[in-house]
């Protein structure tokens, strides 16, 4: 990420802010096509020179934009995952609470698309990569929790097939209307729970 040395002062900061919160609006209602300079500046009420002042490039605008939905998707993820009791849980349990934790019962079809998107796009761009790479790493930790809060165990390597098969079962509903995400995530992980965390 680009160091704040242009946005040292409070002003600055808050400007800042304002531009980050006005992209991650705009990628989350139009995916990265509508992360531009001027729709920017233009949701935040900020001259258009203030998105280059404040931003090396487009591709750090984006990867900022990414970062700030990052981040609200993570901080929804973990509050599911605190709030996961703690008892041991069997194959078809344990299934039903990964989908629930972190695709989230409540997660629409685009939100989940932006989300995908992101990740698709991460290997093109060097910046959004990096904070893709940040974000994979926090859920692997919050899966960690969760098995482990499950008596389960986790071992990295199978942590992150689990992901790999939380994020194929979701990618593949999202182009099968009427077939819901989150049920497809959890009869994708009930087949493989059991190998890739086995009870402790």
């Amino acid at each position: 990420m680009k160091p704040m040395t242009s946005a040292a002062t409070p002003k600055g900061v808050r400007r800042r802010s304002r531009l980050i919160e006005a992209a991650g609006a705009l990628l989350l209602e139009g995916g990265f096509d509508a992360v531009r300079h001027r729709a920017v500046a233009d949701r935040a009420e900020l001259p258009l020179a203030s998105t280059t002042y404040y931003f090396g490039s487009l591709e750090d605008l984006m990867a900022q934009a990414a970062d700030y939905v990052c981040r609200c998707d993570e901080a929804a993820i973990t509050a599911r995952g605190a709030a996961l009791r703690r008892r041991r849980r069997g194959a078809r349990a344990m299934a039903d609470a990964l989908a629930e934790v972190f695709v989230g019962p409540d997660a629409s079809v685009h939100d989940l698309a932006v989300r995908y998107e992101m990740f698709a796009l991460a290997p093109r761009y060097a910046l959004l990569n990096a904070v893709i790479a940040d974000h994979h790493a926090l859920l692997a930790g919050v899966h960690t929790d969760v098995l482990q809060k499950s008596g389960r165990l986790a071992d990295p390597v199978h942590v992150r097939c689990l992901i790999a098969v939380e994020d194929g079962a979701v990618m593949g509903a999202l182009g099968q209307h009427p077939t819901e995400p989150i049920n497809a995530a959890r009869e994708a992980l009930v087949s493989v729970v059991d190998v890739l965390a086995p009870p402790n």
